[in-house]
C-alpha cells in the first residue's frame, strides 16, 4: 500500500497507534470511571496533535526536481530534442511567475539516444529485451546526479513505457507521458503509475475509421508492426473499420531493412487488386523506410498514405504528397502558445546539461509537425498545478497519492487547448488535427476531430478515390503434369494444352486486359516413379508420396502460384491437397474423378473440368442394363480412384439387377500374378465373360497382356472405365468402353486445335490425340476457368490471393469451352457432364453411344431396321455380344440321376442322426466341477460375487445350465456364456484372454442392463421365497431393472480397479529392483496391448478413462513421493549440498542463452521473409489453431518438418558423439568386465579411440537397431570406477513437436516466433550414474569440450534445485549445440540422472502418457 511508504498520506507507525488507541478505548468495559475516559479521549487528542505537526512541520522544498526521458542526442532536428526543449521552457516560465511560492521547478533532462538505438532481434527473448531497456532508461536518470525526483515526464514510446513500469512501481513514482498513447495506459490497474497529456490511440483509432469513412474510402492495406504502440492502434482502428464496413488487409512487419519492406510492397501490389489506400499505424522511423521503400519501386505518388500521428510528426519535406493523417490538436493563438514563442525567441532553450546544447526556436515546418510541443510543455504546466495544490494543502511533493488526486482536479487553458484529466488519469478529451500534402508538396491543416463531436470541419480534398493500384502486369498460373515420363506420355500432352490456353488467354484483349499470364510447370514424374513395394506400407508409401507432392507445391507457392492445373490422378490430388490449403491455394484438375474430392468439408478448394466417378459407374451399370446383360467380373485396382469406381458401379448394379459374380481388387505392376488371376477367373465355367475394369490405364495393360498370354482375349468381352480407354495404342479388338464426352465442333476447340498445329510438335506435343483424349480440352478449359475467375475478380476489386473468393468465382462461372459449355454445380463439379461408350473397331475407336443424365442415345444410326448391337457394335469374338458361356457335361440318364439324388439324401440323413446324437452325449455328460487353473476358477467366483450373478442371484453359466440339476429352471433364470467369464477372470489375473468374449461378456451385461423383464416371480420359485402381492411383483421387476444397470457398473468399477492394480508402480521406488521395473514393463505393456482393446471403454456412460486417469493420478503421487524421499537423501550424501544450489558458472547463465534453433548459429529452421508473411496472413485468416485453454499457436508445419528433419538426419551421430564422450573417460578395465552383448554392442557404435572426428549425416539410424538398447561403460571417476548406463531415444516425433508449441505460445513467456526454435530435444539421450558427485562429474565432462570436439553446452537447467522441480522429478538438463564435420547443426540434450530417481522416472513416464491422452486411443 502507498500509505505505507515514506511520503504516503499517513506514516505507518501513527496510524497504527491510533487504530491501537482506538482499539483499546473501544474495548474499555463500561464500567470504567469517567476519569479513564477522560484520559483514553486525552491520549486520542494527543496522537491527533501529533500527526498535524507532523504534517505541518514539512517545510516546503526550496527546489522541486523533475526527470525528463527525452532523446536529445540524435539529429539536431529530431523531433524528441524539440519536445525537451518545449518542457524545459515551461519550466522556465513557471520559475520567472514564481508559480510554486518559493520553490524552484528544476528539469533533468535523461538523454534516452542509447535506449532509443536498441532493437529486438531472434538473439534476445521479449522479457529480457524489456530488461534492458529498463535499465538503460534507469541508468540515464541516474546519469542526471538529481537527488530524488518529484515526478517524470516521458519517455516517448510506448513500448519504453511499458519496460519503465516496474522500476516506477518498485520507487512509487508517477510519470507523466506526452507522446505514449498505446491504449493499455488507460489501464490504471496494470500501469498505476502513469498518467498522460496525450490522448490515447483507443481514440486515434477511431478517428482514422472516421476520417476513411469521410473520405468514402472502403478498402484499404494496414501497414503496422509488432510493438506495443502498433498493436493497440491497429486493434483498434480494426475494430472501427469492420464496423463501419470498410474493407481491409492487415500487414504487420518488420521495419530495420529497406529491402525487405520493398519485396513486402512488390509482393502487395503484385496482388492486381491490392487497394491503392495505405494505411501506416507506426512511428515516424519505420515510415522513412516504407516511403523510401515505395520511391524505390516508383510507387510513392501512386498511393494515397493514410497516417497515425506518429507518422504524421514527420517534416513536410519527409511527408509524401497524397498524405493525409492526424497529429496531435494545439491552438496556434493560445496565450501559451504565445508565451512559448515570446520566451523561444529571445534565446535559445539551454537544457540542465551543457553538454546537451542549446535548442533554436523551430521554423515553421517544425511547428507544423512537431505537434507534441505543446503537449510537452502542457505536461510540465499540469505538474506544477497539482504541486501548488499540494503545497497549499501542507501535502509533501512526494506523496505520489496525493500528486494523483491534484491532478484529477487541474484544469486550465494550455497551449494544447482546454486540459483536464479524467479518472485514469488520461485527458478528458482526444483531439486531433488532419493535416494533408498534396502531390505538389502543400501542407495544411483541413479538418479537426474530437472524442466528443467527431469531425468538426474537413474540407474537400482532391484525392484519387480507392480501387486497385493497376500496376499488376502478371500472373502466375501453376501446372502438376508428369512431363519427364515415357515419351507421348498423355500427361505431357495435357500440359501442352494447358501452356496452349495460356497462349490464347493473353492474345483475348477481353480477358484480363494489360495482364500476362504464364505457368509454371510443377513436375510429377518422379511422384509417379514412386511404385510401392515389399519396402513400404500403404500408409508409408502414400507419406513418401504426400511429401514428394508437398515439396512441389511449395516450390509453386514461392513462384507467386495461387492456383493449380492438375495434377492428373485422384490419389495425388487428395495427398497435395492439405498443402494447397495451408498454403492459400486452389486446384483445378482435369482428370482426378474420383468421388471422394466432391466433398466440400475435406476438400473445400478443389474443383474440375471432368465428370466425377460416382456418374461414370451410373454409366457404365446403365450401359450393361441397355445390353441387357446380367451378369458381370468386376476387377479394379486398389486407388481411391478404382474402388471409388467400384463403388458406385456395384450401388447402380445392385438397382438393376445387374448380379456382379466377383469383385476383385488388384494390387498391379504383378504380371504373373495378374495372369494367374484372369486365367482363374476365365477357367470358371460358370463365370460370366464380361469383364468390368475400374482401373488406370497401365492396368489395364497389364490385364490385356495376361488375357493374351492364355489366349481368352477373344473370349472376353471388356468394359472399360475411362481410363482405360485413354490408352492411345493396345486396346484389344471389340473392346467397349467409357470416354468422357465433348463437342469437338464448336468454335473454341477449332481455335485450339488451329493454333497448336501451327506449334512445334516437339515443343507442344499431343494435337495428333487431341480428338480421342478428352483430358485435353478438359485441361484446356480448367486454365481459361482460372483465368476467367481472376478475370471476374479484378474486375470486382477482390484479391486474388482470397482463396475463398477464387472457389466462389468459379463456382459462379458459366462459359464456352473447348469441350463445350462450363458451368459448375455447388460441389464445383462440371453441371453438363456426359460419357461417350466407345467401340476399338478394324481402323479406330468409335464412339457409338452417349449416356447422358441417365438416358443413352446411340450415335451410329442404321439405315436398315435391324437389331443395333449385332451391327453397330465390333464385338471380339464369334460369339457376339453373348456373354454366358454353358459348362460342359456328360449326358446322364434319368435313372442314374435318381439313383445320386436318394444316395445323396440317405448320407445327409446319417449325418444328421450322428450330429444328434453326439450333441445328447455332450449335454448330458457330467460337468467337471474343477478347472485345471485354480486361480481362474477364484476370480470367477470373484467377479459373480462382486456382479451379483451368482447362482442365488439368479444367473447361471452355460456349463452349470447344461447339468440335470439346473436343466429344468434355466428357463426361468439367466444363462451366461461360461466362456465369458473364463476369459474375464483370465484378463483379471493377467493371463492370456480372447478380447472377443470379454466384449462378449460386457454387451451381455449391457443388454441385460436395457431389459426390464419381471425376474423375481422366477427367483421365488427357486429361492423358495412368496409374495402373494402384486404390488410386490411389480416392485420386484423395477428393482430388477436397476439392479441390472448397477451390475453392468459393477463391471466398469471392476475393469478400473483391475486396471489400478495392474499399473501399481510397486513397492517403495526409493530403492527399486531391476526385477520390480521389468515387472512394471510387463505389466505396463499387458494394458496397452489386451486392456485396451476392451469394448467398454468406449461407453461414454461409464467414463472409464477418466475415472483411470483419477487412478493413475494417485500412483504419480506416490512416486513423486518416492522421488522426494530419494532427493532428500541426495542432499545427505557427498556432493550433494552443491548439487542443489549448482549453478551455471557462465555469465550470464547459459540458461538465459539466447540460442534457439532457428538462429544464426545453428539453422536447423531456416525462417524467411515469406514465412513472416504467411504468419501474418494465418492472423488475418483467422487459420490459428486456438489449444483448450484460448492460446492462439500459428501453423508451423514447415518448422516442424525442418526440424524433424535434422534431427533424423543427425540422431546417429549425435547419438555415437556423446557415447564417445562418455567412452573417453572409460576404466581400462571396465571394457573387460563388460558383459559379451553390451561390450559388443558398444565396439560397434563407438568408434575407434583414433577417431575424435565429428560425424556428418549418418543414415544408418533406419538399419541399425543399437539406438534401441542402453549400454554400459564402467567409468574413473574420483573416488573410483564406477557404471554409466547410456540411455538412447528416438527422434522427438513431429506430433510431439507440434504439441509442444502450444507451452510457448503462451503469451506470458514473451517468446518470439517461431515457437517450434525453443524445441531443444529433439535429439536426445540420458546419462544415468548413481549418486549427486557422479552428476556434476559427468557435467564437467561435456562443459569441459573445446570448440572443436564438435560438442559445446549452451544452456544448462538443474532441476534438482528445489524452484526447478516437476511433479518431483528432478535430472540435470544440458542442453548442446552439436555441429558434424560438414557444417549441421542442431540444440539437443543430455539428461543426467541419479540412477534410483531414473528408475522411477520410467514408471513416472509410462502412466503420464495415459494422464496427458485425451483418449485411450492417445496413449
Amino acid at each position: 500500500m502507498r500509505s505505507e511508504h515514506f511520503g504516503g498520506r499517513f506514516p505507518g507507525a501513527v496510524t497504527a497507534g491510533i487504530r491501537e488507541i482506538s482499539g483499546r478505548s473501544q474495548r474499555t468495559p463500561d464500567r470504567d470511571s469517567s476519569s479513564t475516559r477522560r484520559l483514553h479521549n486525552f491520549l486520542k487528542f494527543c496522537c491527533l496533535l501529533c500527526l498535524l505537526t507532523l504534517v505541518k512541520g514539512a517545510s516546503v522544498p526550496s527546489e522541486i526536481s523533475i526527470g525528463g526521458l527525452f532523446v536529445v542526442e540524435w539529429s539536431s532536428s529530431y523531433w524528441e530534442r524539440y519536445i525537451a526543449a518545449a518542457a524545459q521552457a515551461a519550466v522556465e516560465i513557471i520559475n520567472e511567475r514564481n508559480f510554486l511560492h518559493g520553490s524552484r521547478l528544476k528539469l533533468y533532462i535523461a538523454d534516452m539516444s542509447i535506449t532509443r538505438s536498441m532493437s529486438p532481434n531472434v538473439l534476445i527473448s521479449p522479457s529480457s529485451f524489456n530488461q534492458l531497456l529498463e535499465g538503460s532508461m534507469v541508468d540515464a536518470l541516474d546519469y542526471t546526479h538529481a537527488q530524488k525526483f518529484a515526478a517524470l515526464i516521458g519517455p516517448g514510446y510506448s513500448s519504453e513505457a511499458v519496460s519503465l513500469s516496474p522500476w516506477l512501481y518498485q520507487q512509487d513514482l508517477l510519470s507523466v507521458l506526452v507522446s505514449a498513447t498505446s491504449p493499455v495506459f488507460s489501464n490504471r490497474t496494470r500501469f498505476p503509475d502513469y498518467a498522460r497529456i496525450c490522448p490515447p490511440d483507443s481514440y486515434q483509432g477511431w478517428a482514422i475509421a472516421d476520417l476513411m469513412q469521410s473520405l468514402k474510402f472502403k478498402s484499404c492495406q494496414i501497414l503496422s508492426c509488432a510493438d506495443v504502440y502498433c498493436a493497440g492502434l491497429t486493434s483498434v482502428f480494426v475494430q472501427h473499420a469492420k464496423a463501419k464496413g470498410i474493407r481491409f488487409t492487415q500487414n504487420v512487419w518488420s521495419y530495420v531493412d529497406q529491402t525487405s519492406v520493398a519485396a513486402n510492397l512488390q509482393a502487395i501490389v503484385a496482388d492486381c487488386v491490392a487497394p491503392n489506400v495505405f494505411v501506416l499505424l507506426m512511428t515516424d522511423v519505420q515510415a522513412k523506410v516504407v516511403f523510401a521503400a515505395a520511391k524505390q519501386l516508383n510507387l510513392l505518388d501512386r498511393l494515397v498514405w493514410i497516417g497515425s500521428e506518429g507518422v504524421s510528426s514527420l517534416l513536410p519535406s519527409e511527408l509524401p504528397g497524397n498524405y493525409i493523417g492526424l497529429r496531435m490538436a494545439w491552438n496556434e493563438s493560445s496565450q501559451s502558445i504565445s508565451d512559448l514563442k515570446t520566451l523561444w525567441s529571445r534565446k535559445p532553450i539551454q537544457f540542465s546539461s551543457a553538454a546537451y546544447g542549446n535548442v533554436s526556436m523551430p521554423d515553421q515546418s517544425m511547428w507544423r509537425s512537431y505537434s507534441y510541443l505543446p503537449l510537452a510543455y502542457d505536461a510540465v504546466f499540469a505538474l506544477a498545478y497539482a504541486f501548488q495544490a499540494m503545497i497549499e494543502r501542507n501535502e509533501s511533493i512526494y506523496n505520489t497519492s496525493a500528486l494523483e488526486n491534484a491532478l484529477l482536479d487541474v484544469k486550465f487553458e494550455g497551449a494544447s487547448g482546454y486540459v483536464s484529466f479524467a479518472s485514469n488519469l488520461g485527458p478528458k478529451v482526444g483531439r486531433y488535427d488532419v493535416v494533408y500534402q498534396s502531390v505538389a508538396r502543400n501542407f495544411s491543416i483541413v479538418g479537426k476531430w474530437s472524442s466528443a463531436g467527431g469531425f468538426s470541419s474537413l474540407e474537400n480534398l482532391n484525392l484519387a478515390r480507392d480501387g486497385a493500384l493497376g500496376v499488376c502486369q502478371g500472373i502466375v498460373l501453376g501446372g502438376m503434369f508428369v512431363e519427364n515420363w515415357n515419351p507421348g506420355y498423355k500427361d505431357e500432352d495435357a500440359a501442352s494444352a494447358a501452356r496452349i490456353a495460356t497462349m490464347m488467354i493473353n492474345q483475348d484483349p477481353t480477358l484480363l486486359p494489360g495482364i500476362t499470364v504464364s505457368m509454371v510447370i510443377g513436375d510429377t514424374s518422379a511422384v509417379r516413379a514412386i511404385s510401392q513395394n515389399g519396402f513400404l506400407s500403404a500408409a508409408q508409401f502414400n507419406i513418401v508420396k504426400q511429401e514428394a507432392l508437398a515439396a512441389i507445391a511449395e516450390d509453386l507457392h514461392s513462384k507467386g502460384v495461387t492456383a493449380v492445373v492438375g495434377p492428373g490422378f485422384s490419389s495425388e490430388s487428395i495427398l497435395v491437397l492439405p498443402s494447397l490449403n495451408s498454403l492459400g491455394m486452389v486446384e483445378v484438375s482435369f482428370s482426378a474423378t474420383s468421388a471422394d474430392l466432391s466433398n466440400k468439408q475435406l476438400y473445400p478448394n478443389f474443383a474440375r473440368t471432368c465428370p466425377p466417378d460416382d456418374l461414370q459407374g451410373r454409366a457404365i451399370a446403365d450401359v450393361l442394363a441397355h445390353f441387357k446383360w446380367t451378369k458381370c467380373q468386376l476387377i479394379g485396382c486398389v486407388d481411391v480412384y478404382c474402388t471409388g469406381l467400384a463403388r458406385t458401379f456395384l450401388q447402380r448394379s445392385k438397382e438393376l439387377n445387374i448380379e456382379v459374380e466377383q469383385v476383385h481388387f488388384w494390387e498391379f505392376n504383378n504380371p504373373s500374378g495378374t495372369q494367374a488371376l484372369i486365367k482363374t477367373i476365365y477357367e470358371n465355367c460358370s463365370n460370366s465373360r464380361l469383364f468390368v475394369l475400374a482401373m488406370h490405364d497401365h492396368d489395364a495393360l497389364e490385364i490385356f497382356q495376361a488375357a493374351d498370354t492364355i489366349g481368352a482375349t477373344g473370349n472376353i468381352v471388356w468394359m472399360g472405365s475411362e481410363s482405360v480407354t485413354s490408352i492411345s495404342s493396345g486396346l484389344p479388338y471389340g473392346y467397349l468402353g467409357m470416354k468422357i464426352g465433348f463437342n469437338h465442333t464448336n468454335s473454341h476447340f477449332n481455335r485450339l486445335q488451329t493454333l497448336w498445329e501451327s506449334l512445334s510438335p516437339s515443343e507442344y506435343p499431343g494435337v495428333d490425340k487431341l480428338l480421342t483424349n478428352p483430358y485435353l480440352v478438359l485441361s484446356y478449359d480448367a486454365t481459361f476457368a482460372i483465368a476467367r475467375a481472376f478475370d471476374a475478380m479484378i474486375r470486382n476489386g477482390v484479391s486474388i490471393f482470397n482463396v475463398s473468393a477464387v472457389v466462389e468465382t468459379i463456382g459462379a462461372l458459366t462459359f464456352e469451352g473447348a469441350s463445350g459449355k462450363v458451368s459448375f454445380d455447388k460441389n464445383l463439379d462440371p453441371s453438363y457432364a456426359k460419357y461417350d461408350l466407345v467401340n476399338q473397331q478394324a481402323n479406330a475407336t468409335v464412339s457409338i453411344a452417349r449416356w447422358e443424365a441417365g438416358s443413352i442415345t446411340h450415335l451410329v444410326m442404321l439405315d436398315q431396321p435391324t437389331d443395333w448391337l449385332d451391327v453397330a457394335v465390333t464385338w471380339p469374338g464369334p460369339s457376339g455380344r453373348d456373354v454366358m458361356p454353358v459348362c460342359k457335361s456328360a449326358n446322364q440318364s434319368s435313372s442314374q440321376l435318381l439313383l445320386k439324388v436318394l444316395l445323396s439324401v440317405c448320407l445327409s440323413l446319417l449325418v444328421v442322426f450322428a450330429i444328434a446324437m453326439l450333441l445328447w452325449c455332450y449335454l448330458c455328460r457330467p460337468v467337471r466341477t474343477e478347472d485345471e487353473d485354480g486361480e481362474v476358477i477364484k476370480m470367477i467366483n470373484k467377479i459373480r460375487s462382486e456382479l451379483k450373478i451368482t447362482i442365488k442371484d439368479g444367473f447361471l453359466t452355460s456349463r452349470e445350465a447344461n447339468t440335470r440339476r439346473y436343466r429344468l429352471s434355466k428357463g426361468r433364470m439367466k444363462v451366461i456364456d461360461y466362456r465369458f467369464l473364463v476369459n474375464t477372470a483370465r484378463f483379471a489375473l493377467m493371463k492370456e484372454f480372447e478380447t472377443k468374449h470379454v466384449n462378449g461378456f460386457c454387451n451381455w451385461l449391457r443388454n441385460q442392463a436395457s431389459v426390464s423383464l419381471p425376474f423375481a416371480e422366477s427367483h421365488r420359485v427357486l429361492i423358495g421365497e412368496v409374495h402373494s402381492s402384486f404390488h410386490d411383483v411389480n416392485q420386484a421387476a423395477g428393482s430388477f431393472a436397476t439392479s441390472q444397470q448397477e451390475r453392468y457398473h459393477r463391471l466398469g468399477d471392476f475393469v478400473i480397479s483391475t486396471c489400478e492394480a495392474m499399473l501399481s508402480p510397486g513397492s517403495s521406488a526409493c530403492d527399486p529392483t531391476i526385477e520390480e521395473s521389468d515387472e512394471f514393463e510387463a505389466r505396463f505393456g499387458y494394458f496397452l496391448d489386451k486392456t485396451t482393446r476392451i469394448n467398454l471403454w468406449n461407453d461414454e456412460e461409464l467414463n472409464l478413462f477418466a475415472k483411470l486417469k483419477v487412478a493413475i493420478a494417485k500412483h504419480m503421487a506416490l512416486l513423486g513421493r518416492d522421488c522426494q524421499d530419494r532427493f532428500d537423501e541426495m542432499k545427505k550424501e557427498e556432493a550433494g549440498h552443491v548439487l542443489t544450489s549448482f549453478r551455471d558458472s557462465q555469465e550470464p547463465p547459459r540458461r538465459f542463452s539466447p540460442y534457439k534453433q532457428s538462429d544464426a548459429e545453428v539453422l536447423a529452421i531456416r525462417l524467411h521473409e515469406e514465412d513472416s508473411r504467411d504468419a501474418s496472413y494465418q492472423d488475418e485468416i483467422k487459420m490459428i489453431q486456438i489449444s483448450p485453454t484460448g492460446i492462439r499457436v500459428h501453423n508451423e508445419e514447415v518448422f516442424v518438418a525442418q526440424l524433424h528433419l535434422r534431427a533424423k538426419l543427425m540422431n546417429h551421430a549425435f547419438q555415437k558423439k556423446v557415447l564417445q564422450v562418455v567412452q573417453s573417460h572409460e576404466s581400462p578395465s571396465g571394457r573387460e568386465s563388460l558383459d559379451k552383448e553390451s561390450q559388443g554392442a558398444s565396439e560397434e557404435l563407438i568408434p575407434s579411440s583414433s577417431d575424435h572426428s565429428t560425424f556428418c549425416a549418418d543414415f544408418e539410424e533406419y538399419g541399425n537397431d543399437l539406438l534401441q538398447r542402453k549400454i554400459s561403460v564402467d567409468c574413473q571417476f574420483e573416488d573410483g570406477v564406477r557404471r554409466v548406463e547410456i540411455c538412447f531415444a528416438p527422434v522427438k516425433s513431429k506430433a510431439r513437436i507440434s504439441q509442444k508449441l502450444l507451452k510457448y505460445a503462451d503469451p506470458q513467456l514473451q517468446c518470439v516466433w517461431p515457437y517450434s526454435g525453443y524445441i531443444l530435444d529433439p535429439v536426445r539421450l540420458s546419462v544415468i550414474v548413481d549418486g549427486p558427485k557422479k552428476i556434476l562429474e559427468v557435467f564437467k565432462w561435456f562443459d569441459s569440450l573445446d570448440a572443436s570436439s564438435g560438442i559445446s553446452v549452451c544452456r544448462v537447467k538443474n532441476k534438482f534445485m528445489s524452484s526447478e522441480s516437476e511433479d518431483g522429478y528432478r535430472d540435470l538438463t544440458i542442453c548442446v549445440l552439436f555441429t558434424t564435420s560438414c557444417g549441421m547443426r542442431i540444440i539437443g540434450e543430455i539428461q543426467v540422472h541419479d540412477k534410483k530417481i531414473h528408475q522411477l522416472k520410467l514408471k513416472m513416464h509410462k502412466l503420464y502418457r495415459i494422464l496427458r491422452a485425451e483418449s485411450l486411443r492417445d496413449i
